[in-house]
């Protein structure tokens, strides 16, 4: 587990960028986001989007009102918002099982534990005052080395 106090937008940009690195070097394929509004989650995946080979294509935006957003990125990235809640997407199960396709996930609060990926990042977070606490862990062999990987590389850039 890994415990990140971010002060600024810039931090949490920097982690999406050593999220997006992380994930890169060890083949994690799901990050499972949970929080409140206005907590990161998009901010962080944009950040994440953008650091990707092909990121610089992509305009990242909320996909609130249409669930699921594919950018064109290395891997391809499958972008999720479930806060309007009504099940699950097919198009998000479908990329969990896709070893190729990256998947971000807001709202991870409305996804069944059943539909879990087998190996994730879960991060959630908790406003307070001006600053994000945000909370790291990984479910799963692959998810955990891009934990430790993420990790070394905040504590190198810190």
């Amino acid at each position: 587990m890994l415990h990140l106090t971010l002060t600024s937008t810039e931090a949490t940009e920097r982690l999406g960028r050593l999220l997006a690195d992380s994930m890169l070097a060890t083949a994690c394929r799901a990050l499972l986001m949970r929080g409140d509004l206005g907590s990161g989650k998009t901010t962080l995946a944009r950040a994440l989007v953008a650091a990707l080979p092909g990121g610089q294509a992509a305009e990242v935006s909320s996909p609130s009102f249409t669930l699921c957003n594919s950018y064109p990125t290395r891997p391809p990235v499958l972008h999720c918002d479930l806060y309007r809640g009504g099940g699950v997407p097919d198009e998000l199960l479908d990329a969990f099982d896709d070893p190729r396709t990256l998947t971000l996930v807001e709202w991870a609060e409305q996804l069944p534990e059943a539909d879990f990926p087998h190996d994730f990042l879960d991060i959630r977070w908790q406003t307070c005052n001006s600053k994000r606490l945000v909370t790291l862990s990984a479910t799963g062999p692959v998810a955990a080395r891009a934990l430790a990987h993420l990790a070394a590389a905040w504590d190198e850039a810190s």
